[in-house]
């Protein structure tokens, strides 16, 4: 019988073993259900879809006086930037923009007076900036994640520029 050095040898099985491999076991067969990640074009489409989004809001923001004009018109700018540099990066891996995305019933609400838009705004790029965090954790090309976090910076910025708008604490805490 040969012998096995300390420590590299099999431990017995135990339930909490069984159970634990069990589940991780689980999880393995159930991982093909889930599908593939989304691939960087795909991530970059629901980006694009956001981005028109905050750049209608704004817009409208314009329209309806739900926010000072300097700032929306500054925000529905950069916006609009953004709409085009994620256009432009889809184009070069051979995509086509997404048609525009459906109107927002909220957004009808938040025209109402600048506090409700504000908070509408502040909630949209709150989730945009969630999404590009998302998004670039996913990332492996170097010059995406680069024009990616330029946009996430601006988005952020976005979001002190509707604090301060409100009144609101700028860390949110």
């Amino acid at each position: 019988m040969t012998s096995v050095p300390h420590g590299l040898a099999d431990p017995a099985p135990t339930r909490r073993g069984l159970v634990l491999g069990g589940g991780a076991a689980a999880l393995l067969v159930a991982a093909p259900a889930v599908g593939a990640p989304p691939s960087d074009a795909e991530m970059l489409e629901g980006l694009l879809s956001m981005e028109r989004r905050l750049e209608a809001a704004y817009e409208a923001s314009l329209r309806h006086g739900a926010l000072d004009e300097r700032l929306a018109l500054s925000l529905r700018d950069q916006e609009r930037e953004h709409v085009r540099g994620l256009e432009q990066l889809l184009a070069a891996g051979g995509r086509r923009p997404l048609s525009p995305p459906a109107r927002d019933a909220r957004l009808a609400m938040a025209l109402a007076n600048r506090e409700a838009f504000g908070r509408y705004a502040l909630a949209l790029e709150d989730r945009a900036v969630g999404a590009y965090v998302d998004v670039a954790a996913g990332v492996g090309d170097v010059e995406l994640l680069e024009a990616l976090g330029a946009i996430m910076t601006s988005e952020a910025q976005h979001r002190v520029a509707l604090r301060r708008a409100l009144r609101a604490r700028l860390l949110g805490v």
